[in-house]
């Protein structure tokens, strides 16, 4: 599933229960940047401050997409 297919709370759950699943997954994880908690809030952190895209209009896709972003934000 990627960000942009979540659409309410059901999807986001689902979501983020995958990047949950790709942190226990070797091979997945291995394109993450932030695996660790404290990374991964300042990579969140550091994309909202440096985005210049507009924030999706669903707010759930919007989250989904901070959270895909943290993943790999360097």
């Amino acid at each position: 599933m990627e960000h942009d297919d979540v659409h309410d709370r059901v999807s986001f759950a689902l979501f983020a229960t995958q990047l949950r699943a790709e942190i226990d997954n070797p091979s997945l994880s291995a394109n993450w940047e932030n695996i660790d908690l404290a990374s991964f809030l300042d990579a969140m952190a550091a994309w909202a401050r440096d985005a210049e895209k507009p924030a999706d209009s669903n707010p759930w896709r919007h989250a989904a997409g901070i959270l895909a972003a943290a993943a790999v934000y360097e």
